[in-house]
Parts: C-alpha cells; structure tokens; sequence
C-alpha cells in the first residue's frame, strides 16, 4: 500500500490473506509517484501486484517504471537505491534508463523525476534529502580532484561516481589551471560545486569569490552545501540573471567563469549574454559547454555547440573588444573557450556581500 507523502492519504486495507500490508511512503510529482523500497526483490513483489492491477511494467538497471492510462496517465517510478548513492549519478541514471526509452519527456517532466526521486531518499525532510544529495556529490567531485595532476582532462574512472560526476571533475581540473588574479565571478552556479571548490583551496583561493544564479532554488541549494561545508565566509551567492541590466552592477572580476551555460539560452541571445560576460571580465573569461549531436531537452538546453561554432563566438569576441585580446579553444569534454583580455573594463571593484539572496524556500527544484 502507498501513502503519497504530498497529500498524507492512508490505504488501511488488508490483503488477500488477511494481512496488513506494510505502509510505503511515495513522494508525488505531477502525475507522477516515486517510491523507495529496502531491497529489488521486494521491488519485484511489488512489481507483480501492479501487474496485476494493470499497471504497465519497464524494467532498467536501476528502477522499475510503471504507467497506466485509467482516469488519467498514472505512473509510479520504483527503486532500492541506497541513501549513499543519492548523488548525481541519479541524473545519470534517469537520462540513460527513462529518457532514452521515452519513458520521462522533456525538462519539466524530468527535473520533476529528479526532484521526487532525491526526497525520496527522506520523504518526511526534502531539504535534508538536498543537502545530502549535494553532499556526497561534492565529496566525489573533491576525491576525483585531489589525486589527479590538476593538468589532467579525461576523466578518471572510479566505480562509485558516475559519468557526469567525473566528466566534471575533469572540468574542474582543468579550470583550476587556468584561474588568474584574486576575484572570481561564477555565472549560472547551479549547485555552486565549482565555486565551493575552488574556496576550499584556502589561501590558494582567490580573494573574493561570487556566485549567481537567477534561479532562487539553485541558490538556496548552493547556500545549504556552503554550511555544511564551512565555507560561507569565502564566497556570496546572489540571484543574478545573466541578461537583465542588474548584472553589470557586480563589477569586474579578474576571472569569471560560465560552465555549461549557454546551452541553455536561444541562439538569438548569445550575442548579449557574451557582451555581458565580457563587461565584468577583467583579465579572463572561461566558457565550457557540451558538444551534442542533438540539444538535450531533458537538462533544458536549447542549442548545441561545436568546435567552429565556439571559434566563431570566440572570434566574435575578439572583434566586440576590438582586438584587445586573444582566445583560444580546448576540447574539455565538451568545448572550452578562454578569452584573454589584454586590459580589463573600467568598472568599478567586485562587489562584495550584499547579501544572500533565495534563502528560505520549504523545496528545492530544478536539477544541478
């Protein structure tokens, strides 16, 4: 029997033996439920009552996903994952097991999996179940950092991390290479796991470090990891939107960082979004984003990049600064472009806490 976290409804009915069936706890996203069971074979039993009633049953390495279509599409997404691996091999594992088999369709259909699926590791405490997520997500990140030479791109293989943990792990390292000066901007943080890192270094870290985002959920995950961390008196997250006016307001900043960022805007509005990037650089600009065949809707991308198309925007660059600088590209998993300013802005100094923005929401959405 299923309780459904969001509306507390109780099923007290009995079996067909004249038991009373154990009560499991589901958290409800749309249309759809997500459910945390001990063990596959329980899942299994599980299984073969939904069958029973109707219910149609896939089965992936992770997850046993059922749907029915009655007054309405149903569906009930089952899994006996442990509270260890919530980390983000969960999006690893909705994108290769659900969204290849069409089972989850598009963004706001698998960011709402994604969030049901990581409180219902604690259904009774969602921000505990995000803070744990996060958590073990950054310890990852920080093992696959630590031992590798900080000049190495392909990822290192580690059987308890997934493909995107250590694709960014990657990342990272080669960022860290490539950090100038004592002010660090990161725009569209997400989870802030790239910002945090990087004040983790201690007095390697540069001097002020800023983080924004223009999703409040974001920011209030990025706020919650920095406690648990320790780290909230070296970096100050703000809700920023990239293309709105209030960005320039932050100043320049000798390094500004925009990691799988632009992806996720419309082609049309690459020209203003770098022009804005550009305004708070004061030495140099690194961009990453993926090369894909096709723009992948489930993370809310709009727009795939290549090789020439980074080039061409690097370019782009160079003539909007007038030849003021120099850039270059790198394959980072993905693409990434550096642009290099032979003279910063004249724009006012960083700015510095005004403040922590999106603090006091009851959930978190949206993935990382």
């Amino acid at each position: 029997m299923i309780r459904e976290q969001d509306e507390g409804n109780r099923h007290d009915g009995r079996d067909q033996s004249g038991r009373r069936p154990r009560r499991l706890q589901a958290m409800r996203a749309g249309n759809l439920r997500i459910l945390a069971l001990g063990s596959e074979p329980e899942g299994e039993a599980l299984a073969r009552q939904f069958l029973r009633q109707g219910w149609n049953l896939r089965r992936t390495s992770h997850f046993l996903a059922l749907q029915r279509q009655e007054k309405g599409l149903e569906r009930i997404l089952v899994h006996w994952l442990k509270s260890e691996e919530s980390d983000n091999r969960l999006v690893d594992y909705l994108q290769q097991e659900l969204v290849r088999i069409g089972w989850l369709e598009g963004e706001e259909d698998f960011n709402a999996a994604l969030n049901g699926l990581i409180a219902s590791f604690a259904p009774t405490a969602p921000l505990e179940a995000w803070r744990r997520f996060a958590l073990n997500t950054f310890a990852q990140l920080s093992k696959l950092i630590a031992p590798a030479p900080p000049t190495t791109v392909a990822p290192i293989k580690d059987k308890d991390s997934g493909e995107s943990i250590a694709a960014f792990a990657a990342i990272y390292r080669r960022l860290l290479t490539l950090l100038q000066g004592s002010s660090l901007l990161d725009v569209g943080c997400a989870c802030a796991y790239w910002p945090l890192l990087v004040a983790q270094g201690g007095q390697c870290a540069p001097r002020s470090i800023v983080a924004v985002d223009r999703r409040a959920e974001a920011l209030r995950l990025s706020l919650l990891l920095s406690e648990a961390l320790g780290l909230t008196d070296r970096l100050h997250f703000m809700q920023l939107d990239l293309l709105q006016p209030e960005f320039l307001g932050l100043g320049a900043f000798d390094t500004v960082t925009a990691i799988h960022l632009l992806e996720h805007l419309e082609e049309n509005e690459l020209p203003h979004a770098l022009d804005q990037l550009l305004h708070v650089t004061r030495r140099r600009l690194l961009i990453v984003v993926p090369y894909e065949e096709r723009a992948q809707e489930c993370y809310g991308h709009r727009q795939i990049f290549s090789t020439a198309k980074l080039q061409f925007w690097g370019q782009w660059c160079l003539d909007r600064l007038e030849g003021r600088a120099s850039y270059w590209c790198e394959d980072l998993l993905g693409g990434l472009l550096v642009i290099e300013r032979f003279e910063g802005p004249d724009s006012q100094e960083p700015v510095e806490a005004r403040g922590q923005q999106g603090q006091g929401a009851e959930s978190l959405a949206g993935s990382c």
